[in-house]
């Protein structure tokens, strides 16, 4: 029997949609808070309720909402054309306005998930998603189009930054789950993906080709959007975020919601606990909207930033949203100009986009139910392989000198691409498919999330997509313009020398982050010789250099240093010569 709704989660007087606990004013409260948030994970039911998963479904919407924005571009490109007469430009565009949307809206969204709530956000994004799903529905030109996409951008973009937050708090009462419940918002993008896919090759059978983008665009945003508006109103909010900004009474519904079985002994024991921490955490909480700085975890940034852009430029997005061009350049030995324009989307090559959509969601669905054995950093390194393999394979098989042959009738000479180079570019095209949902895909936002302490992680998770996004739109402009002026093969080199480079540093500076509470992160690092003072290039070893963590981590060491010190003298074991040589950090 399913839990009862929760009474009065919601309200409409205040501008969290929370009813506020009473508090008093007192910004030290916070790390007080961060232990009730602490403790409560510990709380949580250690199995996957039923209300945790309808909780999970509905947040997993808003990946499925992306992955579908993503894939239905493939499927709506010749019906574009045919419709608006569209330049390669202008088709590069509606893909790059998408991400822009992503990119400027990123750090909104991580802002706004911080501090008024992570479902609050996923409602809000919704009814964007439906505002830009009309405007993609009734569009007469190019330019409303490129508005609706840059909106629908703006709404996955906080969507995306929301629903992780909300499913790695739900899943950190029980790390051995915690993985699997993040993986279904990738898992979700791949579905929406094969969603879109699959749509498209209805609609080429059964409507106008001219008319079929609208629908593609417009009425598949539009439901998914209303669906997901209906599912989360009933959901509650996270309670790691509700504990954080003080709201304990509330924290402890949404956990007695989500499955903890007895709820008399969670108030019990939360009393307690209250009672053996500081006077500071026996006082009414306080909701405070100032929020730690990003940049005293400078190392979990440069690790962000890092995955971020190396997701974008192995290539994969370009391989999902221009496979039928690809195998029409290909199979069909088209240039890129006819692949483009001369039905490179018709029924037979949008097969081979539900092909990829397939792998790609499969693969996903391996790494849901196997990311929390065979850990985070195994399947990154597997992936990030597999896909530095695949672009070698695509790169190889269009830099290969097409075969000739001779028209012996009429004397013309054709060229055509070999079975070796079309068997390379099958083989490329899934292996970076495959390789990226092994990796990249789920595994990058479950790193993100864990890396990331609960008071900054919808922020990071915001910085993180901004970059990530940016950088796709400048891959996804660039792929047809550059085939055209360099050659079929020059994106794809350049896709696989980024790939070795990221393989290397996930290699050495990426940690395993599987069954690590937020507050054992550093000590992760630290272990690490990319950023261990080992490493002459680590900035903990210059004093000149006072980026927020290294200080955070010299002031430590100096306290670490003088309670040393403070116990030897009080236990009479440090003599005089022993002091004089006393040193601080």
């Amino acid at each position: 029997m399913s839990p009862e709704p929760i009474p009065n989660l919601v309200d409409s007087s205040t501008g969290l949609g929370l009813d506020r606990d009473k508090a008093t004013p007192s910004l030290q409260q916070h790390h007080a808070n961060e232990d009730f948030s602490s403790y409560a994970r510990k709380e949580k039911s250690t199995h996957i309720t039923k209300s945790l998963i309808k909780a999970t479904i509905y947040a997993s919407i808003s990946g499925l909402l992306f992955g579908y924005q993503l894939g239905i571009t493939s499927g709506a490109l010749h019906s574009l054309q045919s419709s608006l007469d569209l330049t390669s430009s202008q088709t590069e565009s509606i893909t790059s306005f998408f991400f822009l949307g992503l990119m400027i809206a990123s750090p909104f969204g991580g802002e706004a998930c911080d501090r008024f709530g992570r479902r609050k956000s996923i409602l809000c994004t919704d009814g964007v998603f439906g505002f830009s799903s009309l405007m993609l529905l009734f569009a007469p030109g190019i330019k409303v189009i490129l508005m609706g996409r840059f909106i629908s951008g703006c709404a996955s973009g906080i969507a995306l930054v929301s629903a992780v937050s909300y499913l790695t708090e739900l899943g950190s009462g029980d790390h051995s789950h915690r993985g699997a419940l993040v993986s279904t918002v990738e898992a979700s993008v791949s579905l929406g993906f094969l969603l879109a896919y699959l749509t498209s090759c209805i609609l080429l059978k059964f409507v106008d080709m001219e008319e079929s983008w609208r629908l593609l665009f417009g009425l598949g945003t539009g439901l998914l959007s209303f669906i997901q508006w209906m599912g989360m109103r009933k959901m509650p909010e996270s309670p790691d975020w509700l504990a954080q900004m003080g709201f304990h009474g509330r924290a402890e519904e949404a956990l007695r919601w989500i499955g903890s079985r007895d709820t008399h002994s969670i108030k019990t024991r939360r009393h307690d606990h209250m009672h053996e921490e500081s006077p500071e955490l026996r006082r009414p909480a306080v909701i405070s909207l100032e929020c730690p700085s990003i940049s005293q975890y400078y190392r979990q940034v440069i690790i962000v930033a890092f995955l971020a852009m190396a997701e974008q430029f192995c290539g994969h997005i370009n391989i999902m949203n221009y496979a039928p061009v690809i195998f029409a350049e290909a199979f069909f030995d088209y240039d890129e100009e006819q692949a483009t324009n001369d039905g490179a989307v018709a029924s037979e090559l949008l097969s081979t986009t539900v092909i990829l959509g397939i792998v790609k969601f499969l693969v996903t669905t391996f790494v849901l139910f196997e990311v929390d054995k065979l850990g985070r950093l195994f399947l990154m390194k597997a992936g990030a392989g597999l896909v530095s393999v695949s672009l070698l394979c695509l790169a190889a098989g269009f830099s290969v000198n097409l075969e000739v042959t001779y028209e012996s009738d009429s004397g013309a000479t054709e060229y055509k691409h070999s079975s070796f180079q079309k068997a390379m570019v099958l083989i490329g095209c899934t292996g970076c498919v495959a390789g990226f949902a092994l990796s990249y895909g789920p595994i990058t936002w479950l790193l993100v999330s864990e890396l990331s302490p609960g008071s900054i992680r919808g922020r990071m998770l915001g910085f993180y997509t901004v970059l990530t996004h940016g950088s796709a739109a400048l891959v996804s402009y660039s792929f047809l313009s550059g085939q055209v002026k360099y050659s079929d093969a020059a994106p794809f080199w350049l896709y696989f020398i980024c790939s070795i480079v990221s393989w290397l540093f996930v290699v050495l500076a990426v940690p395993e982050t599987g069954d690590v509470d937020d507050g054992d992160v550093e000590d992760l690092l630290d272990e690490l010789w990319f950023w261990g003072d080992e490493n002459p290039l680590n900035c903990c070893t210059h004093p000149s250099l006072n980026c927020g963590g290294c200080n955070k981590r010299r002031a430590s060491r100096r306290g670490e240093e003088l309670g040393r010190i403070n116990s030897c003298f009080e236990n009479g074991s440090l003599d005089q010569s022993q002091q004089s040589d006393v040193e601080f950090v």
